[in-house]
């Protein structure tokens, strides 16, 4: 994966249940879960936000981007959009 999500080491260094994230997210504990563990493919920016304000922190502090290797990227470069059918 090329975004790494760091949710559940923000919430072990504030001593945060999966239980108080899912209650004031207003989501299952089950999704809540997902979320803490990166097994997402999607994070809208309305949630974003209210991560961002229960854990005092930026988007950055939640996530970072690593490069993969360029033989598992379908881009080539961060410029060459031609060849994937991307706008």
């Amino acid at each position: 994966m090329a975004i790494e999500f760091r949710l559940a080491v923000l919430m072990a260094e504030r001593k945060m249940k999966l239980k108080d994230l899912a209650e004031t997210l207003n989501i299952t504990q089950a999704n809540a879960s997902h979320l803490k563990t990166g097994k997402i493919k999607a994070l809208k920016l309305k949630t974003l936000e209210k991560l961002c304000f229960l854990l005092d922190c930026q988007p950055g502090d939640l996530m970072e981007y690593q490069p993969e290797s360029p033989s598992s990227s379908v881009v080539e470069s961060p410029l060459d959009l031609g060849s994937t059918g991307l706008p």
